[in-house]
């Protein structure tokens, strides 16, 4: 309510009351009921209140102010139906003020269009894409937060999200590690830190939540391969697949990171000549040039029967041939295998027996195993440190493999491990498609 004044009357110069206060209120009917114009808005009446000197006039000034919000400001009157709505609104509000709820309605219902998280995510992910490129971090960041956004996240604005909503979201995660769990926010913090970043949001509602707050994880113990799971792994990818095995001796017998790294590892970075492997900084994990030195003998004696001259040593399609190895390695009759091995790859994938074994093969375990066997054959950390270009300190890798029970003489059995060439490797029988397919369906069926 605004109240003018005081101002002095000129007319009323002697007059006992010269001292008035201006204000105005809405018009009402005998019921109480606002007077409305032709435009539906409330008729204003304009009233004046004298006094006898200005302090009198400014003393009566919260009266009125008092006095005129208890009845009503504006363009509301407290009449009954204003007050039926007010009893209505207060009992759904609970113990929540009106201006609360007011507020609360608006943050969820801006006056001007503004973006929501489900129209931000794509741009923080293009932008992810320019700043790292391709590969897991950014596959990571894609998955749980596309989870996160379809979780009833996508309509809200990023303003109406609380740290009460994304801890909540995070523990209700079903069938999900301790772990995993911590990924998730740690997902969710860094788009929101994002959207603080370019202005969409001024605090970030996640960035308070510590691991405190989360199911508490437990350490689990490290899997690797065991000593015929390798021999036999390595003799798969000689009789089924050659050109896989390059791939693989430089993760089992090198030590080289398997999704940080072998993507864009190619073979005129391995130099047998100086017996050296190069991890460049475009292909370095720590994004640092680093020189391996002082590999085995045996690593050497792969690369001299399958190291290709140049080009990537991931070969093409390369995902299904090695989901298709890990399943014919854990076959134990060779001859079952073989018959497994001419099965086109996605029927064979496509089997209970492969999934299942899929299912049992260990977690980096290409990178994990050859840590395992050269700390055992070397009973220290610090040459298996060097070789990994592993960052903390030599002991915590060496208390992390120290326990596993691997003696020092497996440790020399497996950097033992040679080559034995296949001279007819096994391959997948290819479906018959396209002309080919239609040719024999001319044909029609032999007599």
């Amino acid at each position: 309510m605004k109240i003018g004044g005081p101002y002095y009357d000129k007319l009323r110069r002697g007059q006992p009351k010269p001292w008035y206060l201006s204000y105005s209120l809405p018009r009402t009917n005998p019921d109480g009921s606002v007077v409305m114009d032709k435009g539906g808005n409330p008729t204003r009446k304009r009233h004046r209140h004298y006094y006898e000197s200005k302090a009198l006039a400014n003393a009566d000034i919260p009266r009125i102010r008092d006095q005129h919000e208890a009845a009503g400001s504006g363009n509301f009157l407290f009449n009954r139906t204003a007050a039926d709505e007010y009893d209505a609104a207060k009992k759904i509000a609970g113990g929540s003020s009106l201006v609360d709820v007011a507020r609360f309605w608006r943050l969820h219902h801006p006056e001007t269009p503004k973006a929501k998280l489900g129209e931000l995510l794509p741009e923080f992910l293009s932008d992810l894409k320019v700043r790292v490129g391709e590969g897991r971090h950014h596959d990571d960041r894609v998955s749980r937060l596309s989870a996160f956004v379809r979780a009833n996240f996508s309509e809200r604005y990023p303003e109406t999200v609380t740290r009460a909503d994304v801890l909540g979201y995070v523990k209700g995660l079903q069938d999900v590690a301790p772990r995993t769990r911590r990924n998730h926010k740690t997902a969710i913090v860094e788009f929101f830190n994002w959207l603080v970043e370019k202005q969409y949001l001024l605090v970030n509602p996640a960035a308070g939540i510590r691991k405190r707050h989360l199911p508490k994880e437990k350490k689990q113990e490290i899997r690797f391969l065991k000593l015929d799971q390798v021999e036999r792994y390595l003799r798969a990818a000689e009789r089924y697949d050659p050109e896989m095995v390059p791939h693989e001796i430089v993760q089992l017998i090198a030590g080289i990171r398997a999704d940080d790294e072998m993507a864009k590892f190619t073979a005129d970075l391995v130099l047998p000549q100086t017996r050296e492997v190069l991890v460049p900084s475009e292909v370095a994990k720590t994004e640092t040039r680093e020189v391996i030195e002082n590999l085995e003998d045996s690593y050497w004696a792969w690369w001299s029967a399958y190291g290709p001259k140049k080009g990537l040593l991931r070969p093409k399609y390369y995902d299904p041939r090695w989901y298709r190895l890990r399943v014919l390695s854990q076959v134990a009759d060779q001859k079952t295998a073989d018959e497994l091995a001419r099965l086109p790859i996605k029927t064979l994938l496509a089997r209970e027996d492969s999934k299942a074994a899929m299912g049992r093969w260990p977690w980096n375990a290409r990178r994990r195993t050859f840590c395992t066997y050269h700390v055992a054959k070397y009973q220290s950390a610090d040459k298996t440190a060097l070789l990994l270009r592993h960052r903390g300190s030599p002991y915590t890798l060496h208390n992390s493999y120290r326990g596993l029970g691997v003696t020092q003489a497996q440790g020399v059995a497996y950097f033992n491990f040679l080559p034995k060439p296949c001279k007819k490797p096994i391959r997948p029988a290819r479906p018959e498609r396209g002309i080919i397919l239609q040719q024999k369906l001319a044909k029609g069926p032999k007599e």
